[in-house]
C-alpha cells in the first residue's frame, strides 16, 4: 500500500423522513471520513525475510462494507484505491438553481454571463438605486416579492474524527467493558430552506470503527514485539478466524512462500540432482511446469550422462555429428512452438532408448507371419504410417495391417513386376518393369498419375520434399 495515501471510510447517504402535513424525505450525503494512516514500514536489513512487506491486498480487502449499530452502512476504502477514484464515485448534490461546491471550487469560477442576463442585472440595479432615492415613500407589498437570490446550499461535511476519544481505549486492543458508551460526534445540519426536526447522526461508533482508528497504534506495537511473540500473537488470531478468513490468508501466503528449487539452483547443481532420476521419472518431472520442461529438455550434460549410464553412448563423433545435423536443420525451419526446442542429445537418447527397448530388452516379443502374393517373389517392402506395403513380380502392390496382418488394399495397374516403392503419408509412388512410375492415393486405393519415359526398368525411387533455403525477414534481412 502506498503510505502517502490514507485509508478512508465512506458513509452511505442517510435518509430522514418527516411527516407533518406532507411527507418530506431528506437525503444527506457525507464526505469521506479520513482514517489515521498506517506508519510506513521500516526497511529491514534482509528484505528476503519479509516477502509480504510490499505485497498488495486482495481486492476483497481493499473495499468492503461495514454495518454499524442502527443499520447505518459505510464502505471502507483502502489507500491503494486512491482518492481520485473515490471522489469520482461520489454523487454531486444539486437542485433547482443550486449545486454543492467542493472546498477548492469557487461559485463564480468559470461562469460566463450572457447578454440577456447582463441587461437584466443592470436593470434591477438601476431600479434598486431609484427606490433607495425615494425617501418618505411607503413601499408596497410588491417590493417584498423581489427578494435577493438565496445562497447556494452547501454539503454536509463530517468533521474529522479524533482518535483521542472517550470511546477509544488507551491500549491498541479495544476493551468491551472499559469504555463508556460513545457519544455522537457528528452534528446534523438540515439543508437550508427545509424546516425539519433534528436528524439522527450518520452512525454510532462501535468496535469496527474503534479498531480502524487504533490500527496504526496496534501496528506500531506489533512491529516492536520480538519475533516469537509476534508468531504467538498471529497464531492466536488465526486460531480464532473462520474458514473464509483462512481462505483469504491462504490465497496470499501460498504464492509468496512457494519456492521452485530447480529455478533457484545453479545449472550445475540442477544437472547433478536430476542425474539421479531414471528416464521415466524425468519424463514425468518435465510435465510439472513449463520451467521444468525447459530446464530438463535443454540440459546437454543431463542427457549425455543418462546415455552413458544406460550404455547407449557410442562415443567417437557419432553423437556430435547428430547434434550438428539437428542444429543445421533447425536453422532452415521456422519455429512454431512457444517452448524452447529440446537439445539434440535428448532426441538421440529417446531414439536409442526406444530401439533397445523394442528390439533387445522386450520381455514379450510377438511374432506375426502371414502369406503374401502367393508363390510370387516379394521384390520390395516398406513400412509407412502403420502400413506394411509390399510389391511383387506378379504386377501387384499389397497394403497390410502390421498389427493383424490383414490385407487392407490391393493396388493393381502395373503391367510388369514392381521393383521400387516410396511413400509419404498417404501418397505411394511405385516403379515397375513396364518402365512407368505410378502415384497412388492410399486412402482411396486409386492411381492418380502415370509417368512414362523410362526405357528400362525403374528400380529405385525417392520423394524429395521442398526445403526452406532462406527466409527473408523485415527490411529484406
Amino acid at each position: 500500500m502506498n503510505h502517502q495515501q490514507r485509508p478512508s471510510l465512506v458513509l452511505a447517504p442517510s435518509v430522514n423522513t418527516t411527516t407533518v402535513v406532507t411527507t418530506t424525505t431528506t437525503t444527506t450525503t457525507y464526505a469521506p471520513i479520513p482514517l489515521p494512516a498506517l506508519p510506513p514500514p521500516a526497511e529491514p536489513k534482509n528484505p528476503k525475510d519479509y516477502p509480504l512487506l510490499h505485497a498488495n491486498l486482495p481486492p476483497s480487502l481493499r473495499k468492503f462494507t461495514l454495518v454499524f449499530p442502527g443499520g447505518s452502512r459505510a464502505t471502507f476504502h483502502d489507500g491503494e484505491d486512491g482518492e481520485e477514484e473515490m471522489q469520482e464515485e461520489e454523487p454531486v448534490a444539486s437542485g433547482v438553481g443550486w449545486k454543492m461546491l467542493k472546498q477548492d471550487e469557487s461559485a463564480e469560477a468559470g461562469r460566463v454571463v450572457g447578454l440577456a442576463e447582463a441587461v437584466e442585472r443592470f436593470g434591477r440595479k438601476r431600479s434598486h438605486a431609484a427606490d433607495n432615492m425615494m425617501e418618505g415613500v411607503e413601499l408596497t407589498s410588491e417590493r417584498d416579492t423581489h427578494t435577493p437570490p438565496r445562497k447556494k446550499a452547501r454539503a454536509t461535511h463530517v468533521p474529522p474524527i479524533s482518535t483521542i476519544n472517550a470511546a477509544a481505549p488507551p491500549s491498541p486492543l479495544p476493551s468491551p467493558h472499559g469504555s463508556p458508551p460513545p457519544q455522537p460526534v457528528w452534528p446534523s445540519t438540515p439543508p437550508s430552506g427545509v424546516s425539519s426536526p433534528q436528524s439522527q447522526p450518520p452512525l454510532q461508533p462501535d468496535l469496527s470503527l474503534t479498531t480502524l482508528l487504533t490500527l496504526p497504534s496496534l501496528l506500531s506495537h506489533f512491529a516492536n514485539l520480538p519475533q516469537p511473540l509476534q508468531a504467538h500473537f498471529l497464531l492466536t488470531l488465526i486460531r480464532h478466524s473462520p474458514l473464509p478468513v483462512l481462505r483469504v490468508l491462504h490465497s496470499v501466503l501460498t504464492p509468496t512462500l512457494a519456492r521452485d528449487f530447480l529455478t533457484l539452483l545453479p545449472p550445475e547443481l540442477v544437472s547433478h540432482v536430476l542425474s539421479y532420476l531414471p528416464y521415466s521419472t524425468l519424463t514425468r518431472a518435465s510435465r510439472v511446469s513449463r520451467a521444468w520442461r525447459a530446464i530438463i529438455d535443454s540440459d546437454p550434460v543431463l542427457w549425455r550422462d543418462l546415455m552413458k549410464n544406460t550404455k547407449i553412448w557410442f562415443g567417437g563423433d557419432s553423437e556430435q555429428a547428430f547434434a550438428r545435423s539437428v542444429y543445421s536443420r533447425r536453422k532452415l525451419e521456422i519455429p512454431k512452438v512457444a517452448l524452447p526446442l529440446p537439445h539434440p542429445y535428448k532426441l538421440l537418447f529417446k531414439s536409442r532408448h526406444l530401439t533397445r527397448k523394442r528390439w533387445v530388452t522386450h520381455e514379450n516379443p510377438k511374432h506375426l507371419s502371414f502369406p503374401a502374393h502367393g508363390t510370387s517373389v516379394v521384390t520390395c517392402l516398406i513400412l509407412s504410417h502403420e502400413r506394411i506395403i509390399s510389391a511383387s513380380d506378379d504386377h501387384s502392390i499389397h497394403v497390410y495391417s502390421p498389427a493383424t496382418g490383414e490385407l487392407l488394399q490391393s493396388l493393381d495397374g502395373h503391367e510388369g513386376g514392381v521393383w521400387a516403392l516410396a511413400a509419404s503419408r498417404d501418397i505411394l509412388v511405385s516403379g515397375s518393369t513396364d518402365r512407368t512410375v505410378r502415384i497412388w492415393n492410399l486412402n482411396t486405393g486409386r492411381c492418380t498419375h502415370v509417368f512414362a519415359g523410362h526405357t528400362s526398368t525403374v528400380r529405385c525411387l525417392a520423394i524429395v520434399r521442398p526445403e526452406v533455403i532462406d527466409v527473408e525477414g523485415e527490411g529484406g534481412v
